[in-house]
């Protein structure tokens, strides 16, 4: 029975390990004002007690922690916006666009010690938005431009480099079609991450919806909208405003790579089998004949009889 946990305890040490494997890097996308989870894959610890939380941008200097041995650094510039979730993943609250770039997770089993399996990075781009000029200044019959980009951990309007996925931003219209070929409109595509709408807005145009719409691998991820307020209309709103018809309730996902997943579950499937062969190819041999100490209870009378 011993034996049995020992091997028990080695087969859930190895899951542990093995969940956010190099490779297993996630992709995730939100707006900012959003609440972000940011997901730890290769936790030890299930108290947090071996979860640190490092995090890097380009141009930012230095490796930053922002989570040792489970709790929250206070130098951290974000820290009042972070917590440490159950499972250890991290929470980002009230997303900043330079939130954006990579957060990884790494296992320290004892403070001071030596790093524990492989690290778990999380790349976390950010899609910001900004008017040309402030919402009270436009009026009708002069343009007005619409930027939106999407904020990496190399820069705002810079996808990131050595990264598989397609990314790609487009301005669409209220029925979902995208803007091209309307002489009030202009679409200027600085990069696939950098895209800016620019309109000479009407009166009609009121309360109208514009949505920059963020695509990865050609599905919809998250979108803003813009809806301002045209001086002289009967009807006004502020804007613009965050869509609400994104993917999830936080406007968040993230891309994961199944065939990694795959490669995990036949290893473990694989270093179980070897476990069980060898629990069984090392069980002592079954006797044949009751050994001495086999009837030591049996009754001395019957045997004189």
């Amino acid at each position: 029975m011993a034996d049995i946990k020992h091997y028990f305890l080695c087969l859930v040490t190895v899951v542990n390990l093995l969940i956010g494997v190099s490779g297993d890097t996630q992709s995730l996308y939100t707006r900012v004002g959003d609440n972000v989870r940011l997901l730890c894959r290769n936790v030890v610890y299930q108290d947090c007690s071996s979860t640190t939380w490092m995090y890097h941008r380009t141009g930012y200097g230095n490796v930053i922690e922002q989570v040792g041995n489970g709790k929250i650094r206070t130098t951290s510039d974000r820290a009042g916006r972070l917590e440490v979730a159950s499972d250890c993943s991290l929470l980002v609250s009230d997303v900043r666009s330079e939130d954006a770039g990579i957060y990884t997770c790494k296992q320290y089993l004892t403070v001071g010690g030596g790093l524990e399996g492989e690290d778990a990075p999380v790349y976390l781009s950010v899609l910001t938005d900004s008017l040309s000029k402030p919402v009270a200044d436009i009026v009708p019959d002069r343009p007005v431009s619409l930027k939106c980009f999407l904020y990496t951990s190399d820069g705002p309007g810079k996808c990131l480099s050595g990264v598989t996925e397609r990314i790609g931003l487009f301005w669409v219209g209220e029925a979902g079609n995208e803007l091209k070929n309307d002489p009030r409109l202009q679409v200027t595509q600085t990069s696939d991450c950098d895209i800016t709408l620019t309109v000479r807005v009407q009166k009609e145009d009121n309360n109208r919806k514009w949505t920059c719409q963020l695509n990865v691998n050609g599905n919809k991820e998250i979108s803003i909208d813009f809806t301002f307020m045209v001086p002289g209309s009967r009807t006004s709103t502020a804007g613009p405003s965050l869509s609400t018809t994104s993917p999830s309730s936080t406007g968040t996902s993230y891309v994961e790579f199944p065939i990694s997943r795959i490669m995990q579950f036949g290893m473990l499937t694989i270093m179980a089998a070897i476990i069980i062969i060898y629990m069984m190819r090392n069980r002592p041999p079954r006797p044949l004949h009751p050994q001495p100490e086999d009837i030591s209870g049996i009754d001395l009378q019957v045997l004189e009889e």
